[in-house]
């Protein structure tokens, strides 16, 4: 009985089609880095001058390539830190966008869920510009207390005076419930307290926000404070 058996490839013919693939390989690995990098970019700049920061963007494992080819992008992180949020600075923050579509000069998002962190030193700051609390005596601080879901704002000579607020949501906005303000150990009658955080706000409103969000969950955490929100159907504009 006759065997044949297949010629074998010449060694130099087998080292040339493993350079054209790796070659392909490389040249495909190549072009989505260039394509990943050009979705980012375009993603930051829409969204970097809306926020005051800078941000950064992934697209998760699927093949950016394939996601431009189809039009859409099944889900989209973004993060950012020290960002401007309404009255609130130095935000930190973290988006999931899901299925993100490509129309003309604007993405469609069909749902979208932000999660944003603000530090004891972000809300003091804030609580100074919003109120005018500790303009002229060295600012404010606050000192979150997770326990009792509160907000301690100290100000004053020496910090001696402190108001301490419940924040809580309230349909699009906050609203901060004052429960306590005291002068040292002393408890200042609800009249006098009245007249000196007559500039305070009680509401802080959150309407109107970017890709139909709206507040679902505030936390009090030891850092400062949490605030989760949900988004629906929207349209980011450029």
């Amino acid at each position: 009985m006759t065997v044949f058996r297949r010629p074998r490839m010449p060694r130099g013919g087998r080292l040339v089609i493993c350079a054209v693939m790796c070659g392909v390989l490389a040249v495909g690995g190549l072009t989505e880095l260039v394509m990943r990098q050009q979705a980012a970019g375009r993603f930051k700049d829409r969204m970097n001058a809306r926020l005051g920061t800078s941000v950064d963007v992934a697209f998760g494992r699927t093949p950016v390539v394939l996601q431009l080819a189809r039009g859409a992008f099944p889900h989209v992180e973004v993060e950012g830190d020290d960002a401007t949020f309404r009255r609130f600075t130095g935000v930190d923050f973290h988006a999931d966008l899901e299925h993100v579509v490509r129309s003309g000069g604007s993405l469609a998002v069909h749902s979208s869920q932000v999660r944003a962190e603000m530090s004891a030193e972000s809300l003091a700051e804030t609580v100074t510009s919003a109120t005018g609390l500790g303009a002229r005596g060295g600012g404010a601080t606050v000192t979150p207390d997770p326990d009792s879901e509160e907000l301690v704002i100290r100000t004053g000579p020496a910090g001696r005076l402190s108001v301490a607020m419940r924040p809580e949501l309230d349909g699009e906005g906050i609203r901060l419930e004052r429960t306590a303000v005291r002068f040292g150990e002393r408890e200042v009658p609800e009249g006098l307290a009245d007249q000196l955080l007559a500039q305070a706000p009680r509401e802080l409103d959150l309407s109107g926000l970017p890709l139909d969000l709206q507040p679902s969950r505030l936390t009090v955490t030891e850092r400062g404070l949490r605030l989760d929100l949900r988004g629906r159907q929207a349209t980011f504009e450029n």
